[in-house]
């Protein structure tokens, strides 16, 4: 069985749309920017404002839904500052309600 081709059964054609993955959302070069200076962390250790911007962007999406514009800022911060190990580690850790955080 190839890639394209779900073990759920179907035809597996191209006419089958469920055993298709979802389209990722394409990134665009405004989404690879990374955060701007932050005054609260001078040095060149970026793990404090890695953290405090996940931990902004689950406020403010608490507050005002995780769509919201005012929120997708905290979203793309954190998402270029921290490791991809950490986001898995602490939304597992969300999912789970163990985060140390408070959102």
């Amino acid at each position: 069985m190839d890639s394209h081709q779900s073990s759920k059964g179907g035809s597996g054609g191209h006419g089958d749309h469920k055993d298709h993955p979802k389209k990722k959302k394409e990134i665009m070069v405004d989404d690879l920017k990374t955060a701007p200076m932050d005054w609260r962390f001078p040095t060149t250790n970026q793990a404090k404002h890695c953290y405090t911007s996940y931990n902004e962007f689950h406020k403010c999406a608490a507050e005002k839904g995780e769509d919201a514009n005012e929120c997708q800022k905290y979203a793309k911060y954190y998402r270029s500052l921290c490791p991809a190990e950490w986001i898995e580690k602490w939304n597992e850790e969300r999912a789970n309600d163990i985060f140390p955080g408070r959102y």
